[in-house]
C-alpha cells in the first residue's frame, strides 16, 4: 500500500527533535503526543503499530465517542515564535457526513481565547488500494492570521455519530522564521465532478482499451473529422470496432469499450458525484450508424453498471446526457463507454467508427451548446418510449438529430409523444432542447 504521507518532501518531513527543523511535525504517536501536547477533555487512545483500517501508521483518537477530546501543541517546541500555518491529516469515517462533525480546528492569539480558522482548505484524498468506501483522509490546512500564538485541533464528540471516532494522524505547523506555510496539494485528492473534463486537446486523460484480446480493434486520438456547431474541437477520440476479433465467450462475443480517466501523474482521480457541483455526465459522439450504447462507471463506489443508450446515428456530432442522481455521494475513476449493443460486436459486421470527445460532468442538464443559444421557457424531458414537454400554451416541433421534423403539435401546459427509442432535438418558442428517448 502506498504511504499517504508522500505530499510532504523530506525536508520538510522533520520531527521536533531535529536540529535546525524548519516545520515542526507530529506524527502523533504516544510518545509524540504525550510530549509536544497539552490534552484537554476526554482522553486519548493511540495505535502506534499497523492500524486497523489504514494499514501506513500511527494515530490518535479519542477515548469515548461522547467525550471530545483536543490537543494543544506546546509552542516551546519551536521557540514560542507565532504561527504561519498549519496542515493537518485525519482519516475520518463515513464520507457522506459533514467533516466538522469529527474534527474542529481552532486558533489562539492569547492561549485563552479560541476562534474559527478564517479560509481554511478542507480536502478529501484517497487511498489507491482501499478506496473510500467506509474511511477517507482529510487534509485540512490554512495560512493563520498575524499573532497567532496556538492552534487547537478537537476530536468532536457528537451523538449521531458515536460510533465513529476519526484517526488524527498527522500535523504540521509552519511557524515564523521557519519555511513559509504554502498550499500543499494532498496525495491521491478527490476531485469534485465539474472539475472533471476530458476534451483530448491537452493530456490530461488516460485511455484504456477494454478487452485485451481485441486485435484488431483499435482506439486513438485523431482531428476532428467534423466541425460543426456541437463540437467544433480539434482533437477527439477515435474508436475502431472490427467484428473479425475472436470471440471471448460468456455470452458477449468480444467484450468491447475503452475506459476514460481523468489522469493526475501515474494514478486516475476519484471523483465524487455531488447535487451542488455536478451529477450529469455529458459526452458527444459522432457515429452514423444506429446503435445501443454500453456504459459504465469504473473504480471507487459508484455502481453505474450495465447500462444501456439507444442512439440514432447522424452525419453530425450529438450530446448525450446521464443523470446520476442515483448516486450521489458516490465516487468513480473511470467512465467506460462500449459503442455497440451488449459491449460487443453481436451485431456487427463490417468495422464501425465511433467518435467520442468532450467528456465532462457539469450540475446542469443541458448541453452547453445549448446554453449558449437559446433561452429556456419550456421543459421537455424522454421516458420510456415517451417525450414529455411543459410549459406554456402555443406550438411545439419535435425534429430528429440530423434536422428532419418528425411532427408538429399543439401545447396547452402539457404535451406527451410517443416515440421510438433514440436522441430527438425539441422547439417550443424560443426554447430549443436535446431528448432522450430510451
Amino acid at each position: 500500500m502506498k504511504k499517504i504521507f508522500n505530499l510532504l518532501t523530506t525536508a520538510l518531513v522533520l520531527t521536533s527533535f531535529s536540529v535546525g527543523a524548519q516545520t515542526y511535525v507530529n506524527e502523533m504517536t504516544q510518545a509524540e503526543v504525550e510530549r509536544d501536547c497539552y490534552i484537554e477533555g476526554g482522553s486519548a487512545l493511540f495505535n502506534d503499530e499497523s492500524a486497523v483500517y489504514y494499514d501506513d501508521g500511527s494515530y490518535v483518537q479519542k477515548s469515548s465517542a461522547s467525550t471530545p477530546t483536543s490537543l494543544i501543541f506546546n509552542r516551546d517546541i519551536w521557540g514560542n515564535k507565532n504561527l504561519t500555518g498549519f496542515i493537518v491529516n485525519a482519516l475520518v469515517p463515513n464520507d457522506r457526513m459533514d467533516f466538522d462533525k469529527f474534527i474542529t480546528i481552532e486558533y489562539s492569539t492569547d492561549e485563552l481565547n479560541y476562534h474559527e480558522i478564517p479560509d481554511m482548505k478542507i480536502e478529501k484524498s484517497y487511498d489507491a488500494v482501499q478506496g473510500s468506501n467506509y474511511w477517507i483522509d482529510v487534509w485540512y490546512q490554512a495560512a493563520l492570521p498575524e499573532g497567532v500564538k496556538e492552534i487547537k485541533v478537537t476530536m468532536v464528540a457528537n451523538e449521531e455519530v458515536a460510533n465513529w471516532i476519526p484517526c488524527y494522524r498527522r500535523t504540521e505547523i509552519f511557524y515564523e522564521g521557519g519555511t513559509p506555510y504554502e498550499y500543499q496539494k494532498p496525495p491521491y485528492l478527490m476531485v469534485v465532478p465539474t472539475e472533471f473534463s476530458v476534451d483530448f486537446e491537452t493530456e490530461n486523460y488516460s485511455i484504456d482499451m477494454a478487452g485485451s484480446q481485441n486485435a484488431t480493434s483499435t482506439i486513438e486520438v485523431v482531428d476532428n473529422p467534423v466541425k460543426d456547431a456541437v463540437n467544433g474541437s480539434n482533437k477527439v477520440l477515435k474508436i475502431v470496432q472490427d467484428p473479425s476479433d475472436s470471440n471471448w465467450g460468456w455470452e458477449n462475443a468480444d467484450w468491447f469499450g475503452v475506459a476514460v480517466g481523468l489522469l493526475d501523474g501515474e494514478d486516475n482521480q476519484l471523483v465524487e458525484i455531488t447535487e451542488a457541483d455536478g451529477r450529469y455526465l455529458h459526452f458527444q459522439i459522432l457515429r452514423a450508424e444506429n446503435s445501443i450504447f454500453g456504459m459504465e462507471t469504473w473504480g471507487g463506489t459508484c455502481t453505474y453498471k450495465d447500462q444501456e443508450i439507444h442512439f440514432t446515428g447522424s452525419e453530425g456530432w450529438q450530446e448525450i446526457v446521464v443523470d446520476l442522481q442515483e448516486f450521489i455521494g458516490a465516487s468513480f475513476k473511470q467512465f467506460y463507454f462500449s459503442p455497440n449493443e451488449r459491449y460487443g460486436t453481436d451485431n456487427v459486421s463490417v468495422a464501425e467508427t465511433t467518435y467520442l470527445d468532450n467528456i465532462y460532468i457539469s450540475p446542469e442538464a443541458a448541453s452547453s451548446a445549448i446554453d449558449e443559444t437559446v433561452v429556456a421557457t419550456a421543459k421537455a424531458w424522454g421516458g420510456k418510449g415517451m417525450l414529455y414537454v411543459e410549459g406554456e400554451a402555443g406550438h411545439v416541433t419535435i425534429y430528429s438529430v440530423a434536422g428532419v421534423e418528425i411532427g408538429a403539435y399543439a401545447m396547452d401546459g402539457f404535451l406527451q409523444v410517443e416515440l421510438t427509442p433514440g436522441i430527438y432535438l425539441v422547439k417550443s418558442g424560443n426554447t430549443v432542447s436535446k431528448v432522450i428517448v430510451y
